[in-house]
């Protein structure tokens, strides 16, 4: 419980982490949208600010100068020739004359450095902008001057972008000193801007990626800490066996040694039934304690594996029910690397998971039958099949899970054993292949050749010795 609760525990402080992030970026967008705004703002202040006394220079491009003094004003005729009017110097009406203001090489150098400062200014920007006169008309992208004619095409593409412009951001006013509106300047959002919008969903998801991998870390503890606690309880198991096991060893041998066992035949029938049942048991202590090691592999057939639980099988009818049968079709040829002993072990739980489903049939029929797979795959198959009541279909997936049984008072250990000592030990695998309720079921277990196992096993001893 306390385990759960520290989980429990880590999983909600990540949680508080994701808001915290979610709503620091959030913010953190804000931020950045508004000085964005200020910025543009500033831009446009600045724009307007120099670009009437520009435009004031380029418009009083003449001088009036007085012949007599030499004073100069401002003229606003556009003629060029002599005329006379009072001179504040003079004190008296003189003659006068308009000359340029400007050389035209003096105005072109200062236009192209006008020119060369706002494309500067609007090239520093990573996002569009599109200045128009009053009436919408535009004069200016990203610092370049568009000219008067533009063709439809262009011009289409360019009210299409304004427009898109304009519903991203609301489009600044340029005003004149005083206060009238000479143009507008429309801009878009920056890629930064765009990027820290998805910010927050990138961390959010990156924080759920990692909850994730710490909910099947976490999970993968718990299977790993229930699979060394069976390995332990399996050891055990093995180890409380061995004591009384040595105890009937050794009681059986005095009974043999009773001089008079050879005239007791029923005596002596009951110690053979005796020392095959000791056998058994030690049988399966070896197989408790070969668990959560690796197993030594033999190189034999897989049928003598079934011809020699089968006949264990048959030799005691208590096993079998009285309407039951095991028939046999062995037909594999190819040779294996496995344990006999934990091999055997798969072999009987189906098999008393097969008897069990039958025993309710007037003639139940338990099938094993092995044969090579086709060389395209490789490996040899060991088929179990039964009529008896089938699998639900609900329970169809659940069958390997521990602790999973269908039948009152089981443990719900066998198959998930079998298919970790396939799976583990033999690098092969073990499936329910289909199972109908009241027509009986059908598992295959598939093993590779020994070209095929030896190198995956030295890789799993290997990494086995590794873990150590």
């Amino acid at each position: 419980m306390r385990g759960i609760f520290s989980r429990v525990l880590v999983l909600l402080l990540a949680c508080i982490v994701a808001i915290a992030f979610v709503l620091y970026n959030h913010d953190l967008v804000n931020r950045l949208q508004d000085r964005n705004r200020r910025s543009n703002e500033t831009i446009a202040w600045f724009w307007a600010g120099t670009q009437v006394p520009f435009s004031m220079l380029l418009l009083h491009d003449r001088l009036a100068v007085c012949t007599e003094c030499g004073l100069s004003l401002l003229s606003t005729r556009s003629d060029s020739g002599a005329f006379r009017m009072y001179c504040p110097d003079c004190g008296s009406v003189t003659k006068w004359v308009n000359a340029m203001r400007w050389t035209g090489s003096e105005r072109q150098v200062f236009e192209s450095q006008a020119r060369e400062l706002f494309t500067q200014l609007i090239s520093r920007l990573d996002y569009t902008v599109i200045l128009t006169d009053i009436d919408g008309v535009p004069q200016v992208r990203d610092g370049v001057s568009l000219p008067d004619e533009l063709p439809s095409q262009r011009s289409r593409s360019l009210r299409r972008l304004l427009r898109a412009l304009d519903a991203e951001n609301e489009p600044l006013p340029l005003t004149r000193a005083d206060g009238d509106t000479i143009g507008w300047l429309h801009y878009g959002g920056s890629s930064l801007e765009d990027e820290f919008r998805y910010v927050p969903y990138i961390e959010l998801g990156l924080l759920m990626s990692l909850a994730l991998v710490l909910l099947l870390g976490v999970r993968g503890e718990i299977r790993r800490e229930r699979g060394m606690a069976w390995v332990g309880f399996a050891k055990e198991t093995a180890h409380q066996l061995g004591t009384p096991l040595s105890s009937l060893l050794g009681w059986l041998e005095v009974l043999r040694d009773r001089p008079d066992l050879p005239g007791d035949t029923e005596l002596q029938e009951a110690i053979d039934s005796m020392g095959k049942d000791v056998s058994r048991l030690q049988q399966i202590a070896r197989r408790y304690g070969e668990l959560g090691r690796t197993p030594s592999l033999e190189t034999e057939s897989v049928n003598t594996v079934v011809e020699e639980i089968v006949d264990y099988f048959r030799s005691r009818p208590g096993l079998m029910g009285g309407n039951s049968r095991i028939d046999t079709k062995l037909n594999a040829t190819r040779m294996v690397s496995l344990n006999p002993v934990l091999l055997s072990w798969v072999m009987e739980n189906l098999i008393k998971n097969s008897l069990a489903a039958v025993s309710s049939r007037k003639r139940g029929v338990v099938t094993i039958s092995t044969r090579n797979v086709p060389d395209g795959a490789g490996g040899v198959e060991i088929q179990i099949t039964d009529n008896g009541s089938g699998i639900p279909f609900v329970h169809q997936k659940k069958i390997f899970n521990a602790g999973f049984s269908t039948r009152r008072g089981g443990w719900g250990l066998g198959l998930t054993l079998a298919m970790r000592i396939v799976e583990e030990y033999h690098r092969g695998a073990i499936r329910l292949v289909v199972s109908s309720p009241e027509k009986g079921s059908t598992f295959v277990i598939s093993l590779p050749t020994i070209a095929e196992t030896r190198p995956a096993e030295r890789k799993h001893r290997r990494g086995k010795k590794g873990e150590k």
